[in-house]
C-alpha cells in the first residue's frame, strides 16, 4: 500500500494564470503544450512544470504531497485531474515562486533528483476571474511519486477552464 511521506500546503498568489512548479534552477520558461490536459504541463527538459489556473491574478490554495508510490486515485470532489511525468533535477519542488518569498512551507522536499509522476487535481476553476469576496477559492492538490517517464494522462476533465486551455 502506498504511503504518504510528507505534505506542504500554502495560499499561493497566481500571476499570469499559472502556478510554476520549480526546482533550484527556477525553470519557468519552456515551450509548453496546453492541449494535452488543460491542467498541468511538464518542462520537457526537467525541473519544471506549470499548473494552468482559472484566475489570471489572485490567491489560491495549493497542497503538495510526496508519496513512496502511486497513491490511490480519488477524483471525487475535483473538477479536473491529470498526470504528467517530469525528470526532476532538484531535491525540492517549489510551488510558490511567483510571490517572491522563500517560505519552506511552499516547498515539497523530494528524495533527490530523478523521474517523478505528478498527479494534479483542480477544483473551483470556473468560479470567476477576478474573484469576489465569498467566491470559492481555487484549489489544487499535487501528488508526487517516483515513477518512470510516461505520457500525459487526462484522468478527469469537467471544467470550462480545462476545455479553454486545451484549445490554446
Amino acid at each position: 500500500m502506498p504511503a504518504l511521506l510528507r505534505r506542504a500546503s500554502a495560499q499561493v498568489f497566481v500571476d499570469a494564470s499559472t502556478v510554476d512548479l520549480t526546482g533550484e534552477d527556477l525553470v519557468t520558461e519552456f515551450e509548453w503544450d496546453m492541449t494535452a490536459t488543460g491542467l498541468v504541463e511538464a518542462d520537457p527538459d526537467g525541473d519544471g512544470a506549470r499548473i494552468l489556473c482559472g484566475q489570471e491574478i489572485g490567491g489560491i490554495v495549493v497542497t503538495a504531497e510526496l508519496w513512496d508510490d502511486a497513491p490511490p486515485l480519488t477524483a471525487d470532489g475535483w473538477q479536473d485531474v491529470a498526470e504528467v511525468s517530469v525528470a526532476w533535477r532538484s531535491a525540492f519542488m517549489d510551488f510558490a515562486t511567483t510571490d517572491g518569498s522563500e517560505n519552506p512551507a511552499k516547498q515539497l522536499e523530494l528524495p533527490g533528483p530523478g523521474d517523478y509522476r505528478l498527479r494534479v487535481h483542480g477544483r473551483n476553476r470556473d468560479d470567476g476571474d477576478p474573484r469576489d469576496d465569498g467566491d470559492p477559492i481555487e484549489e489544487y492538490l499535487i501528488q508526487v511519486w517516483p515513477a518512470p517517464q510516461d505520457k500525459p494522462v487526462m484522468v478527469k476533465s469537467t471544467s470550462e477552464t480545462a476545455a479553454f486551455w486545451r484549445t490554446r
